[in-house]
């Protein structure tokens, strides 16, 4: 019988990923509207183009955080485990991928979640969704609470568009860099 650790990762399709994203968003979407904030829920605070360029340079230096990070030997056996997950991809997926994951993971996790339980709960509960069943990735689930952390302190700063960008902005520079580095 094998274990988790003797199982590589296959090659996720991106349209699974697309549905699980695509699950996330409604569950998002329906309780913001369910407590009448689908607008305010998903609004910036303050000024729209002030948010945007927020998340960009937020997700510009989180990228760059782990881009530095690669050299420490988890975070090397995490991007071979997730180069295996995103081999064959084409730019398109990956692009895809970060809208739809950025978009509805703080859609959820932001807008809909963070009001009511909080930054750090919130941080946890989007930690928990990064979590896989193989004890050589550990590193991604405490990634994921750092980065939660910092993405639920600019949507607090921003609103729902600055977390949004940040995301999208991490997600699509690392996918892009891991279907490069899988496609050599």
């Amino acid at each position: 019988m094998s274990t988790p650790e003797d199982t590589e990762p296959r090659t996720v399709p991106p349209t699974v990923l697309v549905h699980q994203e695509g699950v996330i968003a409604v569950i998002g979407l329906v309780g913001l509207a369910y407590r009448g904030e689908i607008v305010t829920g998903l609004a910036p605070h303050g000024a729209p183009l002030t948010a945007v360029f927020l998340g960009i340079a937020a997700g510009v230096a989180g990228f760059s955080v782990m881009w530095v990070l690669r050299g420490f030997r988890p975070m090397r056996e995490l991007e071979r485990w997730q180069r295996r997950m995103v081999k064959g991809w084409s730019a398109t997926d990956a692009v895809v991928i970060a809208l739809f994951s950025g978009l509805a993971e703080e859609a959820m996790i932001r807008a809909l979640l963070q009001p009511i339980i909080g930054l750090v709960p919130a941080a946890l509960v989007f930690a928990a969704l990064h979590v896989v069943p193989d004890r050589r990735v550990w590193l991604w689930p405490v990634l994921a609470l750092v980065l939660g952390l910092g993405l639920g302190w600019i949507f607090e700063r921003g609103g729902y568009p600055a977390a949004a960008t940040a995301h999208v902005a991490i997600n699509l520079l690392s996918l892009l860099r891991l279907r490069e580095a899988a496609a050599n």
